[in-house]
């Protein structure tokens, strides 16, 4: 395989994701679990058959050289091109921008609908046995304020007001909210000055910022830069702990509970720069927990090693998250041009790609946001 240094170092990273047991190699368990995390359920003999396929020294496992061999394969690529031609084919049943990233349409709202959702909610949470819900149970005796019914409501319309999938959501959104922020912090409000009070190094980065805007349909707009990975001293949950953060802040608009959050991208400036622990973790602690519907992930001014990035985000990422990504290339006018269509306003385009959003501003944001959660809380 003719790869730079920087590639085969994250190629290098992410076998060792695979390799669950430390001892160099890929057996056929640990790439079955490998690829039912990325969500590609595969026969037990499609998943031999795939070791086999590059197993050189017919021992059954993959060194590093095999994997390298399996990921740039035919049948890897065939596996993400049958996903692609699926997820076209369902989109192109979509008509509008109200549904242009193939979502499920929200259902109409009535005081008695959202009523009746919030008891059968309720209905849900109490048939869950009490040892699959520890978080939530220490949430409810420890921060019972946090827990209302518009908090409730989030996780209702982020499933579409499908009550056992809004529990099992809000059970795992507890779970990961204590491991993320300890339970020292887990059960306090999240704002600057409580839960993310030792967090301002990371936050400064503004790694996930608001932008305070939304699309034509309601959607929040949000600018994730990844070419801030690795420029401050932090830890990867004080990192997580902001995206949280930023997503909580996204959500205070109704209207982006019901219609979801589309994030514009900044790609690293280069491969050495992506860290795939960071991005695996942020995957791990966003899927099935947090309450929010993902629209589209917008990568503007891709660097040319993005389908290098895109093809290892695969296989960290679930289905439905990595289909969901568009790339926009050109001069700035023809990448506003290009997000427009999507019903992204300029507005919501960073000044360094022509836009009118200030990314220089992003403390003055920062002391903003600390002067409105003063003053409500």
């Amino acid at each position: 395989m003719s790869a730079s240094e920087d590639e085969i170092e994250m190629y290098r990273e992410l076998f060792t994701s695979f390799d669950i047991d430390g001892n160099g190699k890929i057996d056929a368990n640990e790439l079955d679990i490998g690829l039912r995390n990325a969500g590609m359920s595969r026969r037990r003999e499609s998943v031999i058959k795939m070791i086999d396929d590059v197993d050189t020294d017919n021992d059954h496992e993959l060194d590093f050289d095999e994997f390298l061999n399996l990921i740039q394969s035919e049948q890897l690529a065939k596996l993400f091109e049958d996903e692609e031609t699926h997820e076209l084919k369902r989109q192109s049943v979509c008509v509008g921008l109200q549904n242009i990233y193939g979502q499920t349409p929200t259902p109409p709202e009535t005081e008695e609908s959202v009523k009746a959702g919030l008891e059968r909610l309720q209905v849900e949470l109490d048939g869950i046995k009490d040892e699959n819900k520890k978080g939530f149970n220490q949430a409810l005796e420890k921060c019972p304020h946090l827990i209302d019914d518009d908090f409730l409501l989030m996780f209702l319309r982020t499933e579409v007001f499908h009550a056992g999938r809004a529990a099992q959501r809000l059970v795992t959104y507890w779970d990961k909210r204590i491991e993320i922020f300890g339970e020292a912090k887990a059960f306090m409000r999240l704002t600057l000055d409580e839960a993310l009070a030792d967090d301002s190094v990371a936050l400064s980065l503004g790694y996930l910022r608001p932008t305070d805007q939304s699309d034509s349909t309601g959607r929040a707009i949000l600018f994730m830069d990844f070419s801030q990975e690795g420029k401050a001293d932090y830890t990867s949950f004080s990192l997580i702990r902001t995206v949280w953060y930023a997503i909580h802040v996204a959500l205070e608009d109704e209207n982006a509970q019901k219609e979801g959050i589309v994030i514009i991208v900044k790609s690293s400036d280069s491969l050495r720069q992506c860290s795939i622990k960071t991005r695996k973790e942020l995957a791990r602690n966003m899927q099935g927990a947090l309450p929010f519907r993902l629209g589209c992930f917008q990568i503007c001014h891709p660097p040319s090693f993005i389908n290098i990035v895109l093809n290892i985000v695969r296989l960290l990422t679930p289905k439905k998250l990595r289909n969901r990504v568009k790339k926009h290339k050109g001069t700035h006018e023809e990448v506003i041009d290009s997000l427009a269509i999507y019903g992204i306003p300029k507005s919501a385009v960073p000044d360094i790609w022509g836009g009118d959003l200030n990314l220089e501003g992003h403390s003055e944001w920062l002391e903003a946001r600390r002067s409105i959660e003063n003053g409500r809380y």
